[in-house]
């Protein structure tokens, strides 16, 4: 083999290790511990029911959810479950709380949703979505009205 053979093997092994510290560092690298909020507050409602959503414990993040008779109709806890799963399957996300307003007994919460998929060389892997979350305080307890499903993830 010619020197300059060997030589762009070895470049191109080495890329492709860099590239794959590069991949791995960014989906194992985000787990530090994360500072919870009050459960009793707007912010944490959101902030546990993405984190359950994440954890991919449906039950759980479906608690968190107020749902009206109407959207009940639409958003069966089954099909809830299906397309949080076939999105959350799709897509690796990290979400941040950028502001809340809270009045008396409801709230609004904006999160941005960071988004990676992989997409091709040229394409930017981070999509950026900014999502609402609107909240009424119920007996005490914070639930979430809209939204009701994951579209952001999508």
């Amino acid at each position: 083999m010619k020197t300059s053979s060997r030589f762009l093997l070895g470049f191109g092994i080495f890329i492709l290790v860099i590239v794959a510290v590069a991949v791995t560092i960014a989906l194992v690298g985000g787990n530090e511990q994360v500072k919870m909020l009050p459960e009793d507050s707007p912010e944490g409602t959101v902030q546990r029911f993405l984190m359950a959503v994440k954890d991919q414990d449906y039950t759980k993040a479906y608690g968190y959810l107020h749902l009206t008779p109407d959207q009940l109709k639409y958003n069966s806890y089954d099909n809830w479950i299906q397309s949080t799963q076939s999105s959350r399957n799709a897509s690796s996300w990290k979400a941040s709380i950028v502001k809340s307003t809270v009045r008396e007994n409801d709230a609004t919460v904006d999160v941005a949703v960071e988004i990676f998929r992989p997409e091709g060389p040229l394409a930017n892997p981070v999509n950026t979505n900014q999502v609402t979350f609107i909240l009424r305080n119920e007996n005490g307890k914070w639930l979430i009205n809209s939204p009701a499903d994951l579209y952001w993830l999508y």
